[in-house]
């Protein structure tokens, strides 16, 4: 089984496009910064259904183990991503979840 790390962004309503593919640069960096992390997905909502609440951006970390996601939690990098990017958002959620293939 692999721990799968889902991270769905909001952006405050002033965010520009060129502020947002920043973001999206820079969460798509920290792979190569944090040992530990298996693999990275990210895209945009898409769906129909309209039960995003505003949740536009979703990026999708696998880990091996829950020491793995633990250690990326605390690494420098992602600590200091996490507080650049606060200033973005307006909603963010976060589910963790062993995944059953």
């Amino acid at each position: 089984m692999k721990l799968r790390h889902v991270v769905l962004f909001g952006f405050k309503t002033a965010v520009s496009e060129a502020e947002t593919s920043e973001i999206v640069r820079r969460f798509h960096a920290l792979p190569a910064e944090v040992p530990g992390i298996d693999g990275f997905e990210s895209g945009v909502n898409n769906s129909p259904e309209g039960l995003n609440r505003g949740l536009t951006h979703a990026f999708t970390l696998t880990f091996a183990t829950a020491e793995a996601r633990d250690a990326y939690l605390a690494h420098p990098a992602h600590l200091a991503f996490a507080i650049w990017v606060g200033q973005f958002i307006e909603a963010v959620t976060v589910v963790d979840y062993w995944a059953e293939v």
